[in-house]
């Protein structure tokens, strides 16, 4: 294939290769380089990498041929341009769970956008597949490191708030060895929808004894916005307990417990 990108699309100029892509976006002739654009997805340069992918995803809507070389680019052994696919993907069309792979090893990638990306998408694919939900069980409980478990926390928060398993999960995931996990899924709480007694029983532990003082603090805001959206779900003694808390020297448990306060008293007018 002879093309005027082509050349440039290969330049050692990480600049010269991201204009590339955008212009391939626009060029008539631009779906005769999606095979090359997809090779890019895996460029070392992030904003060439996005740059390709938004070619992709430019073309897709008015060309065929595309989605093809996407596909392929999925089993990529490149994990940077595997998940690069995975997103390009998910962005053509509704995402689907053959993209999961990908995406779930983007959960523990070193960069904050991309897992914030990934689990944006499993959240998404989440809502119109059912078996991803189990997945994302799994993940919170035994997931390879600490970060994917803290991730798959986020997406359950945001995919299934009124699913059983996902309070489950989130009460076992309360106890995990890492500090950053047990926030996430304290904070996590705040969005269940009827979640069982055992929920606010433990964030009604947490706000009282927990050692690490940002976990107190999440937790007073879960149950001000758990008694909120169901005043009947707080037991009695809930709104003692928030104001022993206010009492704290920590300036921030502070603040949390008037916030909290706060929500509960708006909810009873």
């Amino acid at each position: 294939m002879s093309h005027p990108l082509l050349e440039r699309l290969t330049s050692i100029d990480p600049d010269e290769r991201r204009a590339a892509c955008l212009e391939a976006a626009t060029d008539p002739d631009g779906p005769m380089l999606a095979g090359a654009l997809s090779e890019i997805l895996g460029d070392p340069v992030k904003a060439v990498g996005r740059a390709a992918s938004d070619a992709l995803v430019e073309m897709s809507s008015s060309a065929e041929g595309v989605h093809e070389p996407v596909r392929e680019a999925l089993h990529s052994s490149d994990p940077k341009r595997r998940w690069r696919a995975a997103f390009t993907a998910a962005r053509m069309a509704p995402p689907e769970p053959r993209l999961l792979p990908a995406l779930v090893d983007g959960l523990g990638s070193l960069d904050g956008d991309v897992r914030w990306a990934s689990t944006r998408v499993i959240v998404e694919m989440g809502r119109l597949h059912g078996e991803v939900l189990p997945i994302m069980v799994g993940l919170v409980r035994r997931g390879e490191s600490p970060v994917v478990r803290r991730m798959a926390t986020f997406a359950l928060r945001e995919m299934a708030p009124g699913r059983p398993e996902a309070a489950h999960v989130l009460l076992e995931a309360v106890s995990d060895d890492d500090l950053h996990v047990r926030r996430a899924a304290t904070t996590a709480m705040a969005s269940l929808e009827k979640p069982p007694r055992p929920v606010v029983e433990r964030l009604l532990e947490a706000l009282r004894e927990d050692p690490d003082a940002a976990t107190r603090r999440l937790a007073a805001l879960a149950l001000g916005e758990l008694g909120a959206a169901d005043p009947g779900m707080l037991p009695e003694e809930a709104p003692d307990a928030l104001a022993d808390a206010g009492a704290s020297e920590d300036l921030d448990l502070r603040r949390a417990v008037d916030r909290a306060l706060s929500r509960l008293r708006d909810s009873e007018r």
